[in-house]
């Protein structure tokens, strides 16, 4: 080996050393890739959106009028159930305060190549203490949370993610948790509570993760664990693109 070579050599193991064992550096580092993946991803989103406007106008200003009907049409449906709710919600002297609230937020990259469970994301008001819960489409996603302080999702499909949900009629209770197959499976079902296959499964909200009702999967297999019930779901979420998310920020 040339000997022109061996202080790029050492140069580079002190490099590697430094990544591992010096914090700062690693911390450094992260926000200078984080800026770059961001920038990149505001480029792509500009000139997609440039794109859609001039190239595919007709079609988008289609597609944005039929949104925007289902959207109205929505809206009536939504102000006719508040509606019913306040008038029952004053005959019974019951007062309750909104503690929810929904915010976008964009995925920068995977944590680890060929590991497509788990994301950084770009949350500017991220909350270390918190939990968050992830909708894709309408549908559970998955849950952000911390790592090295930073804002991490773990998608439905990462075995460190779980929340609380709701089977079918009878609404037992239990806790799902993500598995590498795609799957979830919920864990510590009563024995006493009557589930079946194809049974819907919601977010219970008794997590303070998610609110009650999101849509995560139906029951595709049940079996007894000890003294509880077990039911795999298939969770109902697309997640081949999880480019964007909204994220459920929850009041106590």
């Amino acid at each position: 080996m040339s000997k022109k070579y061996i202080p790029l050599i050492l140069f580079f193991l002190l490099f590697l050393g430094g990544l591992k064992f010096f914090d700062p550096l690693k911390q450094y580092l992260f926000y200078i890739t984080k800026s770059i993946k961001t920038t990149y991803l505001d480029t792509i989103s500009y000139f997609e959106d440039l794109i859609n406007l001039h190239l595919n106008q007709k079609e988008t200003i289609k597609k944005l009028l039929k949104e925007n009907q289902n959207l109205k049409e929505h809206y009536l449906k939504y102000k006719a159930i508040n509606d019913e709710l306040e008038s029952l919600k004053k005959e019974c002297n019951i007062t309750t305060k909104s503690s929810l609230n929904l915010q976008l937020i964009r995925a920068i990259s995977y944590t680890t190549l060929g590991d497509f469970s788990s994301m950084w994301v770009d949350f500017s008001d991220f909350n270390q203490s918190k939990i968050y819960g992830l909708i894709k489409n309408g549908f559970a996603a998955g849950i952000v949370t911390q790592k090295d302080q930073k804002p991490i999702a773990l998608l439905n499909s990462n075995f460190k993610c779980a929340y609380a949900v709701e089977i079918g009629q009878t609404r037992a209770p239990g806790i799902a948790i993500g598995k590498k197959d795609g799957t979830m499976v919920v864990k510590f079902i009563p024995m006493y509570k009557n589930i079946k296959i194809a049974d819907e499964v919601v977010t219970s909200g008794m997590d303070n993760i998610f609110f009650y009702g999101i849509k995560v999967g139906r029951v595709v297999k049940i079996k007894t664990v000890g003294g509880y019930k077990n039911a795999v779901i298939m969770p109902y979420a697309n997640l081949s693109n999880p480019r964007y998310f909204w994220i459920v920020k929850r009041v106590k």
